[in-house]
């Protein structure tokens, strides 16, 4: 599952003070409503902040992405077009 930016600054926040990372996660259960984040995770953004100085996830290696922007304006254009072919009618 992936934690967005603010969730993860706010474990950051929350460690800072010395708190568990059980009391993070619930605090951040009270506050969110859904477990958003596992205590392992909860750990591991803490970490990771303590090495590198950001929240933000690390650039990926491997192949770039071959989808362009090119080809995402010619599929919104296909979906338009034949919209009710490809969802039904509303």
């Amino acid at each position: 599952m992936c934690i967005s930016t603010n969730i993860r600054i706010k474990i950051v926040l929350l460690m800072a003070n010395f708190e568990s990372a059980m009391v993070v996660k619930r605090k951040l259960w009270i506050e969110f409503g859904t477990d958003k984040s596992g205590l392992i995770r909860t750990k591991d953004t803490f970490e990771r902040f303590c090495k590198t100085d950001t929240v933000e996830d690390r650039e990926r290696s491997g192949r770039p992405s071959k989808i362009i922007e090119e080809k995402i304006e010619q599929v919104s254009e296909v979906l338009k077009i034949n919209r009710n072919r490809v969802f039904g009618p509303l």
